[in-house]
């Protein structure tokens, strides 16, 4: 089987239909026969032969409303040409090539029961006279920490998600041996898969199956939270030939645990690989993805912080001059119901006065009392990690269509609609939208973001990296106390 889709469209009309056959000859529709005589030497054979094709054609008009018609139509599109042809049959359409696919199928039959092993020869030829001179191409790329809940996930465009077992035998370079094969494949936990049937002589399309694999591994990690992430090594092959190595962009470590893709999963994913296909390739959005994937693949979520409010900034500062309150307050309208908008800005706001003290070198340059008075008693990845998931909502909503792209403007609506004190200072607060002749507000006092009794519920901090820029440059003073067990709140000595 070299094409699923077709086949599953073809044989999903081929149910309908028999269903709906045996249905009329239950309820009293009868087959007409046909007397057929023929000579041999001297005696004179008769068979009598069912008139199927006419039983058929008396209820097409019924069977082409099928709900499988229109999809299996789609499927087989142009190479209805071929197949009719190769039956010696006229006609270019794909409702003609269907009809006679049925009428093969029910040849001399005298019910309409599905016959299984029939349908399978008469797709094998469907098969050969759609790609008669042409070779099937397989692109795979190894998936790290992703487990399906079925054996296949089919997206778009000939590309699928499929469990390891159904690709045999096991991508792995020619020039492995088998123990040094069975290593190569052992932490892929699925395959990215991009078939296509391509003429003998044209190229195989690697770049663009690069292309349409990164655009896979953003997507899933979209989804949630997640260690999913892309072999350097893929494979691909041309036929049954040998699978040869085939070079992936480097897409770097996830972080977070194995994940699992359910089939509700699918349809999300396939919503936002047509959301980033569709995706303008400049300007705010575009801007905010790139700056989202470089935090996804950071060493470790402090390391993140920075991509993730330069991201947050570029949907939600339309003035480009907007103070974190005016950001944080947006974020919040548009991510929290209106009850726990406060501490939702309280906590962004957090996140952008945490971030002084990476820059610094890491978290073990700053004295305890600094932190808590600047940040407040929160970890610092429960903080990263409450940005990461907001900017995920914001991203996949505007990808999904559900949300408008102007989400700094929409957030304003929805701040403007609710009309709570205070919060329509903190939206003009550092804008530069208001007209020059506008009275000024008085000034908010900054928001207290010490001792806020609202709990954490994230996953614990497990203390800072040793070997990465957050352990460079540090200063003699003491460190704050980065406690791995203290998953509710943040310390310091004072």
């Amino acid at each position: 089987m070299r094409n699923r889709a077709l086949h599953d469209a073809l044989r999903n009309f081929a149910l309908e239909a028999a269903a709906r056959l045996v249905r009329a000859t239950d309820g009293g529709a009868e087959i007409e026969f046909a007397l057929d005589e023929r000579n041999e030497g001297s005696a004179t054979l008769y068979r009598y032969r069912p008139l199927t094709a006419e039983f058929i054609a008396a209820r097409w008009t019924e069977l082409r409303t099928l709900p499988g018609f229109d999809p299996a139509a789609r499927s087989l599109g142009t190479g209805a040409r071929a197949y009719l042809r190769r039956r010696g049959e006229p006609g270019a359409d794909a409702e003609p090539a269907l009809r006679v696919m049925l009428e093969r199928l029910y040849e001399d039959s005298t019910s309409f029961a599905l016959p299984e092993e029939r349908f399978d020869r008469v797709y094998e030829g469907v098969e050969r006279a759609l790609y008669a001179g042409t070779v099937h191409a397989s692109i795979v790329a190894p998936l790290v920490g992703l487990r399906l809940e079925g054996a296949r996930v089919d997206l778009r465009g000939e590309l699928s998600l499929v469990d390891v077992a159904l690709i045999a035998p096991a991508p792995a370079p020619a020039w492995l041996d088998r123990e040094e094969e069975r290593d190569a494949g052992s932490r892929a936990t699925a395959y990215l898969v991009l078939e296509r049937d391509l003429s003998s002589d044209a190229p195989l399309p690697l770049g663009e199956a690069r292309l349409r694999f990164r655009a896979t591994l953003m997507a899933l990690r979209m989804l949630d939270r997640g260690g999913v992430e892309l072999a350097p090594l893929g494979f691909s092959r041309v036929g049954e030939a040998r699978w040869q190595p085939l070079r992936l962009d480097p897409t770097g470590r996830g972080r977070g645990p194995e994940r699992m893709l359910t089939g509700e999963d699918a349809k999300e994913l396939r919503e936002l690989l047509d959301g980033l296909e569709s995706a303008p390739r400049q300007g705010p959005l575009a801007w905010a993805l790139d700056r989202f994937e470089m935090g996804l693949e950071r060493e470790s979520d402090v390391e993140a912080l920075s991509d993730y409010l330069l991201a947050l900034r570029a949907l939600l500062d339309r003035s480009r001059g907007a103070e974190p309150a005016t950001v944080a307050l947006r974020l919040a309208a548009l991510c929290a119901e209106e009850e726990d908008r406060r501490a939702v800005q309280r906590r962004i706001e957090s996140a952008f006065a945490l971030e002084p003290f990476v820059v610094e070198g890491g978290l073990g340059t700053a004295r305890g009392e600094r932190y808590v008075e600047a940040v407040g008693r929160h970890g610092p990845q429960v903080l990263v990690r409450e940005l990461e998931d907001a900017l995920r909502h914001l991203l996949a909503g505007v990808l999904s269509e559900e949300l408008d792209p102007d989400l700094a403007g929409l957030a304003d609506e929805t701040l403007l609609r609710t009309g709570e004190p205070g919060e329509t200072q903190a939206l003009r607060f550092g804008d530069d939208e208001a007209g020059e002749g506008a009275e000024s507000a008085p000034a908010r006092p900054p928001l207290a973001v010490v001792g806020r009794s609202a709990p954490v519920v994230e996953p614990r901090w497990s203390g800072p990296r040793t070997d990465g820029p957050a352990a460079m440059h540090r200063l003699p003073h003491p460190p704050v106390d980065l406690d791995p067990d203290d998953g509710d709140g943040y310390s310091a000595p004072v």
